[in-house]
């Protein structure tokens, strides 16, 4: 992983796709694109928020800017294994990320307090020191992360999102009418960790996850420095396939909240039917109180035995 991005700027389109169009669309790209060397390869995303996740709220709102923050790793993490901790924000459709690179037990000491540099001393990647870790951009980069926790006050982990991802790279990468790079993003699942403690391993673990697709559908995600050439016009409009911005991070929080709404809902509805019943006993005539009622459950006994004694 010598040599990795640090900084990104991009334009990138997402479609959602159904399962035909996921089949359609990766038939149509034999020949031009091809999967990349890792071929399909596990994600886990954990994100950070506040307390009240002010920062997702807020950008499903669609501002003109908004950022996250989250730590990244690809394939199973190990406590040597390298994650990424990236800042991503965006601005009118534009993205730009930064990010470092830290050993999973380094980003864990990170965010409980231990400075960044003592940190990829203590915990390196792999257990090999890099001299690179601690670059004037990388240490940069880390002071902007820290200024980005300061600025949200009790930040800390909100949600895992995982999924399985397929890169595709060019063929030839000489060829400019393959100057792209398309994923596909399929099993994309949630889990809530906002009332647990940092632990990277008990979050990515942990149990009761949901599923923010349906079963075969994905996310592509189309990377392209200038415009889509002809070819791939072509085949998007064969496919049926039309931009559609698809946040993980918000659609998992939106269906979270949903949920939560309809539990308030329906506690205060039992809430309201209770009280109106309190009301209705209370307001009752007392010939007409429940003790009748109690009675009333042994007359038909007595009716039937009358009934059999003649």
């Amino acid at each position: 992983m010598a040599g990795f991005i640090t900084t990104f700027e991009r334009k990138e389109t997402k479609y959602v796709l159904n399962a035909d169009q996921v089949r359609l669309m990766k038939k149509g790209l034999a020949g031009r694109l091809e999967l990349d060397e890792y071929g399909q390869t596990r994600i886990d995303s954990l994100y950070f928020d506040t307390p009240n996740r002010d920062l997702i709220s807020r950008s499903v709102e669609k501002p003109l800017y908004k950022e996250k923050l989250r730590v990244r790793a690809y394939g199973d993490a190990h406590p040597n294994s390298p994650v990424f901790i990236e800042i991503k924000k965006k601005f009118k459709g534009i993205v730009y990320k930064r990010r470092v690179r830290m050993s999973r037990s380094g980003a864990e000491a990170y965010f409980r307090g231990m400075p960044y540099e003592e940190a990829q001393r203590r915990f390196p990647v792999n257990g090999a020191d890099d001299p690179s870790a601690l670059s004037s951009v990388n240490v940069q980069i880390a002071r902007e992360i820290d200024s980005f926790c300061s600025r949200h006050a009790g930040i800390g982990p909100s949600m895992v999102i995982s999924c399985m991802r397929e890169a595709w790279k060019p063929v030839d990468p000489r060829d400019p009418e393959t100057d792209i790079r398309i994923t596909f993003d399929e099993r994309i699942s949630f889990v809530d960790v906002s009332q647990a403690p940092f632990d990277y391993d008990a979050a990515v673990a942990a149990e009761g996850r949901d599923y923010a697709l349906a079963p075969g559908d994905a996310v592509m995600e189309i990377k392209c420095a200038g415009s889509y050439p002809m070819w791939l016009v072509r085949l998007l409009d064969a496919c049926a396939i039309r931009p559609r911005s698809f946040s993980k991070y918000g659609t998992s929080y939106e269906i979270i909240a949903s949920r939560q709404r309809e539990a308030v809902r329906q506690r205060v509805a039992a809430s309201v039917r209770a009280r109106k019943s309190r009301e209705l006993r209370e307001s009752a005539p007392a010939s007409k109180r429940p003790a009748l009622s109690f009675f009333s459950v042994f007359a038909p006994k007595r009716r039937r035995r009358a009934v059999s004694a003649n």
